[in-house]
């Protein structure tokens, strides 16, 4: 009898620590990093977010899992939600480039062109070869009818590339989805290193 009920404990002790085991399990923040960043890029968003979530789980300062997320949430239109994942990450990083910038626009949407103005030279301080963010500037200062200022930076602008050109009587330069650019504006980024 007593052989039973030490089987039946023992069965009943591996059938609970089993699931405990599998919630405790430990995430490599750097491999849900890299996961996430694969499953942005296939288009799949919804893993890739809890791949970042993961990531937040442990290191909830991770810009990149911060600002990846803002992406995500800012291409389904979720701005106020992108917003607070760009400043998470510009909380832990004030000069990550790619957070600035699409802060920037969004700033820009909601009608805070100072601020946005202040974003965009941040942007430039720090790389100062970024087109897209001279010419941002240049269309803002051209909006608020500051010609000299809008002149320089849309000329520096289009040296730096002048397939711009082609979008002086458009808007400014808003990558639109996760995909769209090389630079990191509006497009996934991560890193091994935080």
């Amino acid at each position: 009898m007593r052989g039973r009920h030490l089987t039946r404990l023992l069965t009943v002790a591996f059938a609970i620590a089993l699931p405990l085991a599998a919630c405790g399990k430990h995430v490599d923040p750097d491999q849900a990093l890299q996961e996430g960043l694969a499953q942005q890029q296939a288009g799949n968003m919804e893993a890739a977010a809890e791949q970042y979530q993961l990531v937040l789980d442990v290191r909830p300062d991770d810009k990149y899992a911060n600002y990846n997320l803002g992406v995500i949430e800012q291409t389904d239109g979720r701005v106020e939600l992108a917003e607070g994942y760009y400043r998470a990450a510009l909380d832990t990083d004030a000069n990550f480039v790619p957070a600035l910038f699409n802060l920037a626009i969004l700033r820009t949407r909601a009608g805070a062109t100072q601020e946005a103005i202040d974003l965009y030279l941040q942007v430039i301080g720090i790389q100062p070869d970024y087109a897209a963010a001279h010419f941002n500037l240049g269309i803002l200062y051209r909006d608020a009818g500051k010609s000299d200022l809008a002149d320089k930076y849309i000329n520096q602008a289009l040296a730096l590339d002048p397939t711009l050109a082609d979008r002086l009587d458009t808007q400014p330069v808003d990558p639109g989805s996760p995909a769209a650019s090389g630079d990191g504006s509006a497009s996934p980024v991560a890193s091994t290193s935080s």
